[in-house]
């Protein structure tokens, strides 16, 4: 009902529109005709075409880690599955980062200060029952990225201090199970002001220094 009065309404105020049309057209009839003024036209300045950025990402360092820092993340390798809680090849929030640590409100706070930028996730799970997590946080700065990689207090428990291939980085592998009851070794690469952190866990047995040093060093090949 409220459909068709609508449509009655319309009507009504068309017709409405339409007589005073033609009552104003009879008027008009009578008068003598009035020269209308000549047409002021100003052509609009042509805009100059945008520049393309030429910065190609396959050759600058900076255009890759300022474009989608998804695209730089390890692609699952063959025989491997999702893991299921983790967001494969995703965004991950400040909120969500801040939550890696024991602390979390702490954490947001010292992630603010040091200009977090953004971050993005990936992980999957190998065929021989390890959960894997490779992740890439960005600050404003490499100075920034450096407090980052302090303020995780790395090396801790570690049989590698540091990353073989690197001097900006470090892996650990565990010598207790954490809070979850597995064996989670480490991976932390800086890159300019982006910081790589891997993630390697098993339930029953410890990870070799080959299972996170390999996905760490491959991770760090693509930035």
């Amino acid at each position: 009902m409220k459909r068709r009065t609508g449509l009655l309404f319309s009507s009504a105020v068309a017709l409405g529109l339409a007589g005073g049309a033609v009552g104003g057209f009879l008027i008009q009839q009578a008068r003598p005709a009035t020269p209308l003024p000549p047409i002021q036209q100003t052509l609009a300045a042509a805009a100059a075409p945008v520049a393309a950025d030429p910065r190609d990402p396959q050759t600058d360092d900076a255009a890759k880690l300022d474009g989608d820092l998804r695209s730089v993340l390890l692609t699952k390798p063959a025989g491997a599955t999702d893991e299921p809680d983790t967001p494969v090849r995703d965004w991950v929030t400040i909120g969500d980062l801040a939550e890696y640590f024991q602390d979390p409100s702490t954490a947001l706070e010292q992630l603010n200060s040091l200009g977090f930028r953004r971050a993005v996730r990936t992980g999957w799970t190998t065929a021989d029952g390890a959960d894997v997590e490779v992740d890439l946080v960005q600050f404003r700065n490499s100075d920034n990225a450096t407090g980052y990689c302090t303020m995780t207090h790395t090396p801790v428990d570690t049989s590698e201090p540091a990353f073989p291939e690197s001097a900006d980085g470090a892996v650990g592998i565990p010598n207790r199970k954490d809070s979850d009851g597995r064996y989670t070794a480490y991976g932390l690469v800086q890159h300019g002001n982006v910081v790589e952190q891997v993630f390697v866990s098993r339930a029953q047995n410890r990870p070799t220094t080959n299972d996170i040093v390999s996905v760490t060093r491959d991770q760090a090949d693509l930035l």
